[in-house]
């Protein structure tokens, strides 16, 4: 028993690869998981519509964005079109500053004249601010209205002291289609799926036939090389489907998550991104000395993409830089093009970017593949 136990302490000692592998792929995880942002509240998004462009107005947007929870969307230039982003749920919250928030940027030194020397300073009535959030955030609704809120009494405080506020800020509910986390994260588990198994799976198979000697083997018979590969690829692409159709349907039909666009684009997707993640799985398989230290290497490379490219989490909650970096990982525009035509209804037209860094992605993975597989 002792002289087993030293025998296979020697065979692990050994392989140097598998040792390495071994012993890194640990600390690989912890390091995914140490960067992620998971314990803190998020952030909210929010756009700001000012028809007033008056000192106070601006004043105010300037408070607002020195909160880290808000993050301040400038890209929208008219009410309508953020209010159509609020629908689409491409946007969280929307404030609408009203034209009369001029008239209360004027000094106030004297309450009971204007600029022209006649009547108030202030109107009658308060200028009211109106927020349009989407009404199935309750406990985000809440912190963002409240931190609104409480900047509009400081000023309220400033401008006149004493009621009625000249401020006042107007909730008002959007009925956004409704995405759960769910939704987000199946179509995560399905870009995860065919990544792992693509990669891991070739990575290992072709290596073992190579220590086997079988991939000499068939140089000498009247097989084809291409045509072997292309089955390979083929095979892979059907247990793809398969999976992609099985994950989905136990999603849906199971656990009740929603496909609110074309889940034929889904499965195209999957079919077009499945060669890229079988031409790594073939690279590392060049690099392996063995079938151990191709699993290692290839569970190096896909689990860490695995957690970067926002299979579980939001790419946003990615540290400094990394959320720009990650987006080169051939899994991000996979799964973006996917959630895009699954979750946003779009089609595949409309996610040309994502579908031609995957492009690019095949192309590449292919080249590198070709150079570096050997089959001794």
């Amino acid at each position: 028993m002792l002289a087993l136990l030293v025998a296979n302490l020697k065979i692990m000692v050994r392989d140097r690869q598998a040792l390495f592998w071994a012993l890194a792929f640990p600390l690989i995880l912890v390091m995914v998981f140490g960067v992620f942002e998971v314990g803190g509240p998020g952030s909210a998004d929010l756009a700001i519509i000012d028809h007033a462009n008056s000192p106070l107005s601006r004043e105010l947007q300037s408070k607002l964005a020195e909160i880290d929870y808000l993050n301040i969307n400038r890209q929208y230039v008219s009410q309508a079109e953020a209010q159509e982003a609020l629908k689409d749920g491409d946007l969280e919250y929307l404030l609408v500053i009203p034209r009369g928030m001029t008239e209360l940027s004027r000094p106030l030194a004297s309450p009971n004249r204007n600029s022209d020397g006649v009547g108030s300073t202030h109107p009658d009535e308060p200028v009211s601010l109106t927020i349009y959030y989407d009404v199935n955030n309750e406990v985000g609704n809440q912190l963002v209205i409240e931190t609104i809120r409480h900047f509009l009494d400081e000023e309220n405080l400033r401008l006149i002291g004493s009621p009625p506020p000249p401020l006042n800020l107007v909730p008002r509910e959007v009925q956004v289609r409704k995405v759960e986390y769910f939704d987000v994260l199946l179509i995560g588990l399905v870009g995860m799926g065919m990544m792992t198994n693509s990669i891991i799976f070739i990575a290992v198979k072709i290596s073992m036939y190579r220590n086997q000697a079988i991939l000499k083997r068939m140089l000498v018979t009247p097989l084809k090389v291409r045509n072997y590969f292309a089955s390979e690829v083929l095979a892979h692409l059907l247990l793809t489907l398969v999976q992609t159709a099985v994950v989905i349907g136990v999603g849906v039909f199971v656990f009740g998550a929603s496909i609110y666009g074309n889940v034929l684009w889904v499965f195209i997707i999957v079919a077009f991104a499945n060669t890229i993640f079988l031409n790594i799985g073939f690279i590392i398989s060049g690099w392996a000395n063995s079938p151990r230290a191709a699993s290692g290497m290839g569970n190096a490379v896909a689990i860490p993409m695995m957690f970067f490219s926002g299979t579980f989490f939001p790419t946003s909650s990615l540290p400094a830089f990394l959320p720009e970096l990650v987006q080169v990982l051939p899994l991000t525009p996979m799964l973006d093009a996917m959630r895009g035509v699954a979750i946003d209804g779009l089609g595949l037209w409309q996610v040309w970017q994502e579908l031609a860094m995957l492009a690019g992605w095949l192309v590449v993975s292919s080249a590198v593949a070709v150079k570096l597989f050997r089959f001794g």
